[in-house]
């Protein structure tokens, strides 16, 4: 493992300003074309299924809708020939890096296009079977591995679980995936640096790999075991560092929600230098392997990329041009659905929602609930959503209470009802000690008032807690007022309100 190890780190620095620069321009594009295309088939799917919404209770059946598995099938050919691009591209550096020579961002441009070219024409898609297999294998250890947050559904893990033949099935398919891609490994080598045909690939597959498949597939399960825990190990001090900074600058108080508000976006950061690490580095490894085993050596012949050209016998203009327009069409087409996806990140997958924060009655773990106090300090906490209880006095006011009494989270020497009260007498009273002398004299806000404080800074949930005409008609008319029509939702356990 120790002189695998060597080698990668070898292969990796000779030209690891070219590698860099690739894999982020790659993902760039990635995220230009592959992310917005791929949202853009799953909400067609969803159309397809006869659904509005799916939720994690309806996915096994949404998964197993026709139209659904053309899409996803859709899906995976593209990834597939994402990846398969991604690989020749990174067969080059570490060819160069093998040979000890250098190579320049702009020369493997046109080095890669050569070599796509010449491979796409001799293989057709026999090249992406085995990129498949390698990204799928290498993609797996990291989503189940030690740096994952993903849950499957619970109504597919409950059917996995209830069925034994479910259970055999993808335990079988998940070792086929193993001796596919082990079969399968130097593959994606004997194309693009040997060009032997696809029956010699096979049969010089299996002589290098007689009696050292065990060994390569352990080293591999052992390279990617460390490099999810570096990445796990990452992921933890991220967050450590950024709570440690939170506390000293604005104290204990804040740490745990700002870091539940950032914990998304710290996952997304490590999940995007998961992408530019873990493919290169195991191919990377792949690659040491394919040489170590292998007695002769091969050589790519460095291209004058002043002087480059591809003849018409080689590469036509229909190929040229026809390349052209479907990369301008794609490209046109996902950055409009780029801006649509900014514009509107609401998904109709609930699966992939992202979790928010929602400050129930304000920050009412911190401040007295459904006051002035407590919704700014949920603001100041970085909630996304702020959840308020409204009931409305005798005059018909709109206030912040949650109780039909006093009692609970008042002064009041006697425990009088909330709607048999004028705004004045509410506004007497005091809301705030019975959490803490901190909060003395707090007084019950309208919901004019909360809604001045809010806006802006948070979405409102407003739990109406009784049902009159008056009460749906005020909050509609403030609502209104302040055009907070986008950013309120309103909730009520009535069902004829």
């Amino acid at each position: 493992m120790l002189t695998t190890t060597n080698t990668i780190v070898r292969k990796i620095s000779k030209n690891f300003n070219t590698l860099l620069m690739f894999e982020l321009l790659y993902r760039v594009l990635g995220l230009v074309i592959i992310f917005p295309l791929t949202q853009l088939l799953f909400h067609l799917s969803i159309r397809l299924s006869g659904r509005a919404y799916i939720t994690n209770a309806t996915f096994l059946d949404y998964l197993l809708t026709p139209s659904t598995i053309s899409i996803l099938l859709v899906v995976m050919f593209m990834l597939s020939i994402y990846i398969t691009i991604e690989l020749i591209y990174l067969s080059i550096i570490f060819e160069y890096g093998h040979q000890n020579k250098k190579i320049k961002l702009k020369e493997l441009f046109l080095t890669g296009l050569k070599k796509l070219y010449e491979t796409v024409t001799a293989y057709r898609l026999r090249i992406i079977g085995p990129a498949f297999l390698f990204f799928i294998l290498v993609e797996l250890f990291h989503v189940v591995g030690i740096a994952s947050t993903i849950n499957l559904p619970k109504v597919i893990l409950d059917q996995i679980n209830s069925s034994i033949w479910l259970q055999v099935a993808l335990g079988v398919l998940m070792v086929m995936i193993i001796i596919l891609f082990t079969e399968t490994a130097f593959h994606i080598h004997f194309y693009v640096i040997e060009k032997l045909p696809t029956k010699m690939t096979i049969q010089e597959s299996r002589k290098l790999l007689k009696g050292k498949r065990l060994r390569m597939m352990f080293e591999f399960v052992l390279l990617n075991s460390a490099l999810n825990a570096v990445l796990y190990v990452f992921y933890m001090l991220m967050i450590l560092t950024i709570g440690w900074v939170v506390t000293l600058i604005k104290g204990q108080l804040f740490t745990l929600s700002i870091i539940l508000s950032i914990f998304y976006s710290i996952y997304i950061i490590v999940g995007f230098l998961a992408t530019i690490t873990l493919i290169p580095i195991n191919f990377a490894f792949i690659h040491s392997w394919f040489h170590r085993v292998k007695s002769s050596e091969v050589l790519i012949e460095p291209i004058d990329y002043e002087k480059i050209k591809i003849s018409r016998n080689k590469m036509s203009h229909r190929f040229k041009y026809g390349t052209m327009v479907v990369l301008v069409v794609v490209f046109s087409i996902n950055l409009v659905n780029v801006f649509t996806v900014l514009a509107n990140p609401k998904s109709q997958i609930e699966l992939f929602n992202v979790a928010e924060i929602v400050a129930h009655r304000g920050a009412s773990l911190d401040a007295p609930e459904n006051t002035i106090a407590s919704i700014e300090l949920a603001i100041e906490q970085g909630a996304d959503a702020i959840e308020i209880d409204v009931r409305e006095t005798r005059e018909g006011i709109p206030i912040l209470f949650h109780d039909t009494t006093t009692s609970r989270t008042t002064d009041d020497q006697i425990s009088r009802i909330v709607s048999n009260m004028t705004l004045e007498q509410i506004k007497e009273l005091d809301v705030g000690s019975w959490f803490g002398s901190d909060f003395s004299g707090e007084q019950v806000p309208t919901l004019e008032e909360a809604l001045l404080i809010i806006q802006g800074k948070a979405r409102i949930f407003i739990e109406l807690k009784v049902n009159t005409e008056n009460i749906n008609q005020t909050v509609i008319q403030l609502i209104e007022l302040y055009d907070l029509s986008s950013d309120v939702i309103i909730l009520s356990f009535n069902k004829q309100q």
